[in-house]
């Protein structure tokens, strides 16, 4: 770590992925179309995305469930503000590299800043741009519908008259994600690259599924840097923040 691994000042961060589904995904919309029960969620397009919030709270559990294995204590357990910096450690106390990295309740208005910003990952084709300009008739080729029984999980057997039927996207989409804002000041390596920005790409790269479905196979999932973010004004290698991964915690 630079300068006995002192906070330096907060970065100003530009990250781009893109997220690759095996097969079929579902975020459930939470309503009813037609003859489906679970529909899934659809942008203005018609077109199906992830939203912010949904990449923001999955990549998060993967930080909070890695960072300790790095050697990191304290670490919060989102999304219960009564487990989170400020009322874990005091609001006087350093927080968590994890909140610092994700944001946690009032972090943003004492420091004056407004923190990482997530992006809704949206559809694209193979070399990342976005899908546009999609007529009704072809949307609708993006998903399928399946019907299925409810089961009994105490009796091992479905249900009468539990029928239900499910909205899936079509198998092997691919998606484009972006992360950018400023990030809360963390510790950082010799080459300037905190601490924080490792932690998000690696808790990034754990991500294996998103959405609904996870016991029937439904949102697995890999995902694909591109070769350089941004850190300030300077093009980082996402290789050299992946490599310094099993430094963290070591400081």
């Amino acid at each position: 770590m630079s300068e006995k691994g002192v906070v330096k000042s907060r970065k100003r961060i530009d990250l781009q992925f893109k997220l690759r589904f095996d097969g079929a995904f579902a975020i459930q919309s939470g309503f009813p179309r037609g003859t489906i029960d679970r529909t899934v969620m659809r942008g203005l397009n018609g077109m199906p995305y992830i939203p912010a919030s949904t990449l923001k709270g999955r990549v998060r559990d993967m930080a909070e469930r890695v960072a300790p294995t790095l050697g990191y204590k304290n670490i919060c357990r989102a999304p219960n503000p009564q487990f989170m910096c400020p009322e874990l450690h005091g609001i006087d106390g350093e927080h968590c590299i994890v909140c610092r990295t994700f944001g946690a309740p009032g972090i943003s208005a004492r420091s004056g800043a407004t923190g990482l910003i997530w992006r809704d990952a949206k559809l694209c084709d193979e070399k990342g741009e976005p899908l546009k300009d999609i007529d009704m008739a072809a949307q609708n080729d993006y998903y399928y519908s399946r019907t299925q029984a409810q089961l009994s999980r105490a009796r091992g057997v479905a249900l009468a008259k539990h029928l239900f039927t499910s909205e899936n996207t079509l198998e092997g989409l691919l998606f484009r994600g972006r992360v950018r804002g400023w990030m809360q000041p963390t510790k950082e390596f010799d080459n300037g690259i905190p601490e924080g920005v490792v932690l998000l790409c690696a808790a990034l790269k754990l991500l294996s599924f998103v959405g609904g479905g996870k016991s029937r196979g439904l949102g697995q999932c890999d995902i694909e840097f591109e070769n350089m973010l941004k850190i300030d004004d300077k093009d980082i290698q996402t290789r050299l923040v992946l490599e310094l991964v099993d430094q963290l915690g070591k400081s």
